[in-house]
Protein backbone atom coordinates (compact mmCIF):
# COMPACT_ATOMS: atom_id res chain seq x y z
CA UNK A 1 0.00 0.00 0.00
CA UNK A 2 1.22 3.49 -0.87
CA UNK A 3 0.74 6.48 1.41
CA UNK A 4 2.05 9.89 2.39
CA UNK A 5 2.20 12.17 5.42
CA UNK A 6 -0.47 14.80 6.04
CA UNK A 7 1.16 17.96 7.36
CA UNK A 8 -1.04 20.68 5.80
CA UNK A 9 -4.06 21.45 8.03
CA UNK A 10 -6.54 21.26 5.15
CA UNK A 11 -9.41 18.92 4.29
CA UNK A 12 -9.15 19.79 0.61
CA UNK A 13 -5.56 18.60 0.23
CA UNK A 14 -6.45 15.32 1.92
CA UNK A 15 -9.29 14.89 -0.56
CA UNK A 16 -6.87 15.54 -3.42
CA UNK A 17 -4.53 12.84 -2.14
CA UNK A 18 -7.45 10.43 -2.34
CA UNK A 19 -8.23 11.53 -5.89
CA UNK A 20 -4.55 11.04 -6.76
CA UNK A 21 -4.79 7.38 -5.78
CA UNK A 22 -2.99 7.04 -2.46
CA UNK A 23 -4.11 4.04 -0.43
CA UNK A 24 -3.59 5.65 2.98
CA UNK A 25 -2.35 8.76 4.74
CA UNK A 26 -0.70 9.27 8.10
CA UNK A 27 -1.97 12.37 9.87
CA UNK A 28 1.16 13.72 11.53
CA UNK A 29 0.57 15.03 15.04
CA UNK A 30 4.28 14.86 15.88
CA UNK A 31 5.77 17.19 13.25
CA UNK A 32 2.73 19.18 12.09
CA UNK A 33 0.29 21.65 13.73
CA UNK A 34 -2.57 19.19 14.11
CA UNK A 35 -4.56 19.27 17.33
CA UNK A 36 -7.21 16.76 18.30
CA UNK A 37 -10.13 18.59 16.67
CA UNK A 38 -8.37 18.87 13.32
CA UNK A 39 -7.05 15.31 13.44
CA UNK A 40 -10.62 14.11 13.95
CA UNK A 41 -11.77 15.93 10.80
CA UNK A 42 -8.77 14.79 8.77
CA UNK A 43 -9.57 11.19 9.68
CA UNK A 44 -13.08 11.68 8.33
CA UNK A 45 -11.82 13.43 5.17
CA UNK A 46 -9.30 10.70 4.39
CA UNK A 47 -11.81 7.90 4.81
CA UNK A 48 -14.42 9.78 2.78
CA UNK A 49 -11.83 10.05 0.01
CA UNK A 50 -11.38 6.27 0.03
CA UNK A 51 -8.14 6.06 2.01
CA UNK A 52 -7.20 4.44 5.28
CA UNK A 53 -6.57 7.09 7.95
CA UNK A 54 -3.64 6.48 10.27
CA UNK A 55 -2.38 8.95 12.86
CA UNK A 56 1.12 9.45 14.21
CA UNK A 57 0.87 10.30 17.89
CA UNK A 58 2.55 13.53 19.05
CA UNK A 59 4.61 11.72 21.69
CA UNK A 60 4.74 8.61 23.86
CA UNK A 61 2.43 9.81 26.63
CA UNK A 62 -0.57 7.93 25.22
CA UNK A 63 -2.97 10.72 26.18
CA UNK A 64 -4.61 10.87 22.73
CA UNK A 65 -4.94 7.15 22.05
CA UNK A 66 -8.52 6.58 23.25
CA UNK A 67 -9.99 9.63 21.52
CA UNK A 68 -8.21 9.05 18.20
CA UNK A 69 -9.37 5.45 18.04
CA UNK A 70 -12.90 6.46 19.05
CA UNK A 71 -12.66 9.10 16.31
CA UNK A 72 -12.43 6.25 13.83
CA UNK A 73 -8.69 6.15 13.07
CA UNK A 74 -7.68 2.99 11.25
CA UNK A 75 -4.50 2.79 13.28
CA UNK A 76 -1.83 4.65 15.22
CA UNK A 77 1.92 5.07 14.90
CA UNK A 78 3.94 5.63 18.06
CA UNK A 79 7.05 7.76 17.39
CA UNK A 80 10.61 7.08 18.57
CA UNK A 81 10.03 3.89 20.50
CA UNK A 82 13.30 2.71 22.02
CA UNK A 83 12.21 0.21 24.66
CA UNK A 84 10.00 -2.86 24.77
CA UNK A 85 8.31 -1.53 27.90
CA UNK A 86 7.13 1.61 26.06
CA UNK A 87 5.89 -0.43 23.10
CA UNK A 88 4.08 -2.82 25.42
CA UNK A 89 2.50 -0.04 27.51
CA UNK A 90 1.20 2.03 24.61
CA UNK A 91 -0.11 -0.76 22.41
CA UNK A 92 -1.88 -2.26 25.41
CA UNK A 93 -3.87 0.99 25.57
CA UNK A 94 -5.03 0.36 21.99
CA UNK A 95 -6.62 -3.01 22.83
CA UNK A 96 -9.92 -3.48 24.61
CA UNK A 97 -10.24 -4.79 28.15
CA UNK A 98 -9.70 -7.36 29.57
CA UNK A 99 -6.67 -8.05 27.35
CA UNK A 100 -5.80 -4.37 27.15
CA UNK A 101 -6.82 -1.04 28.62
CA UNK A 102 -8.98 0.59 25.93
CA UNK A 103 -12.40 1.54 27.22
CA UNK A 104 -15.80 1.07 25.62
CA UNK A 105 -16.64 4.03 23.39
CA UNK A 106 -19.15 2.28 21.15
CA UNK A 107 -21.34 5.39 20.92
CA UNK A 108 -18.43 7.28 19.29
CA UNK A 109 -17.70 7.59 15.57
CA UNK A 110 -15.73 4.30 15.66
CA UNK A 111 -18.96 2.58 16.69
CA UNK A 112 -21.05 4.60 14.21
CA UNK A 113 -22.58 6.43 17.15
CA UNK A 114 -23.93 3.24 18.67
CA UNK A 115 -25.38 1.83 15.45
CA UNK A 116 -22.78 -0.95 15.21
CA UNK A 117 -23.23 -3.98 17.49
CA UNK A 118 -20.72 -3.79 20.31
CA UNK A 119 -19.20 -7.11 19.31
CA UNK A 120 -18.36 -5.74 15.85
CA UNK A 121 -17.00 -2.54 17.38
CA UNK A 122 -14.69 -4.50 19.68
CA UNK A 123 -13.64 -6.90 16.94
CA UNK A 124 -12.68 -4.09 14.58
CA UNK A 125 -10.73 -2.33 17.30
CA UNK A 126 -8.78 -5.41 18.32
CA UNK A 127 -8.36 -7.12 14.95
CA UNK A 128 -8.39 -4.42 12.26
CA UNK A 129 -6.74 -1.33 13.77
CA UNK A 130 -3.02 -0.89 13.19
CA UNK A 131 -0.82 -0.67 16.27
CA UNK A 132 2.56 0.26 14.83
CA UNK A 133 5.69 1.33 16.68
CA UNK A 134 8.33 3.48 15.01
CA UNK A 135 11.88 2.21 15.54
CA UNK A 136 14.27 5.05 14.84
CA UNK A 137 17.71 4.16 16.18
CA UNK A 138 20.14 1.38 15.35
CA UNK A 139 19.65 -0.67 18.50
CA UNK A 140 15.85 -0.59 18.29
CA UNK A 141 15.83 -1.52 14.59
CA UNK A 142 18.30 -4.33 15.19
CA UNK A 143 15.85 -5.67 17.79
CA UNK A 144 12.82 -5.41 15.47
CA UNK A 145 12.01 -9.10 15.97
CA UNK A 146 11.66 -8.52 19.72
CA UNK A 147 9.14 -5.71 19.14
CA UNK A 148 7.25 -7.82 16.63
CA UNK A 149 7.02 -10.59 19.23
CA UNK A 150 4.92 -8.38 21.52
CA UNK A 151 1.31 -9.59 21.25
CA UNK A 152 -0.30 -6.16 20.87
CA UNK A 153 2.20 -4.80 18.32
CA UNK A 154 1.02 -5.67 14.82
CA UNK A 155 3.53 -3.61 12.85
CA UNK A 156 6.89 -1.83 12.98
CA UNK A 157 7.86 1.33 11.11
CA UNK A 158 11.43 2.27 10.15
CA UNK A 159 12.33 5.88 10.98
CA UNK A 160 15.15 6.68 8.57
CA UNK A 161 15.31 10.39 9.42
CA UNK A 162 16.17 9.96 13.08
CA UNK A 163 18.34 6.96 12.24
CA UNK A 164 20.46 9.31 10.14
CA UNK A 165 20.71 11.82 12.98
CA UNK A 166 21.91 9.19 15.43
CA UNK A 167 24.13 7.14 13.11
CA UNK A 168 25.19 9.58 10.39
CA UNK A 169 24.27 6.97 7.78
CA UNK A 170 21.86 7.75 4.94
CA UNK A 171 19.27 5.41 3.51
CA UNK A 172 21.67 4.63 0.63
CA UNK A 173 24.36 3.28 2.96
CA UNK A 174 24.75 -0.51 2.48
CA UNK A 175 24.53 -1.09 6.24
CA UNK A 176 21.22 0.77 6.37
CA UNK A 177 19.87 -1.06 3.33
CA UNK A 178 20.71 -4.40 4.95
CA UNK A 179 19.10 -3.34 8.24
CA UNK A 180 15.97 -2.14 6.42
CA UNK A 181 15.72 -5.44 4.53
CA UNK A 182 16.11 -7.38 7.80
CA UNK A 183 13.19 -5.48 9.37
CA UNK A 184 10.90 -6.29 6.43
CA UNK A 185 11.93 -9.94 6.58
CA UNK A 186 11.35 -10.12 10.35
CA UNK A 187 7.83 -8.72 9.98
CA UNK A 188 6.98 -11.06 7.12
CA UNK A 189 8.25 -14.06 9.10
CA UNK A 190 5.65 -13.50 11.83
CA UNK A 191 2.83 -12.28 9.60
CA UNK A 192 2.89 -8.68 10.79
CA UNK A 193 3.16 -5.38 8.93
CA UNK A 194 6.20 -3.29 8.12
CA UNK A 195 6.27 0.40 7.21
CA UNK A 196 8.81 2.91 5.95
CA UNK A 197 8.91 6.39 4.41
CA UNK A 198 10.91 7.56 1.40
CA UNK A 199 11.55 11.03 -0.05
CA UNK A 200 11.28 9.98 -3.71
CA UNK A 201 9.14 7.62 -5.80
CA UNK A 202 12.23 5.63 -6.87
CA UNK A 203 13.25 4.95 -3.28
CA UNK A 204 9.65 4.15 -2.33
CA UNK A 205 9.51 1.64 -5.19
CA UNK A 206 12.62 -0.08 -3.85
CA UNK A 207 10.94 -0.60 -0.47
CA UNK A 208 7.81 -2.00 -2.07
CA UNK A 209 10.05 -4.42 -3.98
CA UNK A 210 11.78 -5.27 -0.69
CA UNK A 211 8.45 -6.44 0.70
CA UNK A 212 7.32 -3.56 2.90
CA UNK A 213 3.59 -3.56 3.60
CA UNK A 214 3.10 0.21 3.96
CA UNK A 215 5.37 2.56 2.02
CA UNK A 216 5.10 6.32 2.25
CA UNK A 217 6.50 8.75 -0.28
CA UNK A 218 7.13 12.42 0.55
CA UNK A 219 4.36 14.45 2.25
CA UNK A 220 1.55 16.76 1.17
CA UNK A 221 3.48 19.98 1.83
CA UNK A 222 6.57 18.91 -0.10
CA UNK A 223 4.49 17.49 -2.96
CA UNK A 224 2.63 20.79 -3.30
CA UNK A 225 5.76 22.90 -2.86
CA UNK A 226 7.75 21.06 -5.49
CA UNK A 227 4.87 21.09 -7.97
CA UNK A 228 4.47 24.85 -7.48
CA UNK A 229 8.22 25.39 -7.85
CA UNK A 230 8.24 23.39 -11.06
CA UNK A 231 5.43 25.49 -12.51
CA UNK A 232 7.24 28.73 -11.65
CA UNK A 233 10.57 27.54 -13.03
CA UNK A 234 9.01 26.23 -16.24
CA UNK A 235 6.97 29.41 -16.76
CA UNK A 236 9.81 31.81 -16.10
CA UNK A 237 12.16 29.68 -18.15
CA UNK A 238 9.73 29.78 -21.08
CA UNK A 239 9.44 33.57 -20.76
CA UNK A 240 13.20 34.01 -20.70
CA UNK A 241 13.60 31.82 -23.78
CA UNK A 242 10.87 33.80 -25.50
Amino acid sequence: MLGTWVKIPSLETVELLGHAGFDFVVIDMEHAPHGMDLAYRLIFAAQAAGMAALVRLPDRSGAEIQRLLDGGADGLLVPKVASLDVARRLTRQMVFSPRGERGNGSTSRAGRWGLVPIGDYVRRGDEECLRMVQLEDWDALSAAADYLALPDVNGVFVGLGDLFLSSGKTSADPDVRNLVADVAAAAKAVGKLSGIAAPTPAEARSYLDMGYSLVMVSNDATLFGRAALQVVEQTLGACERG
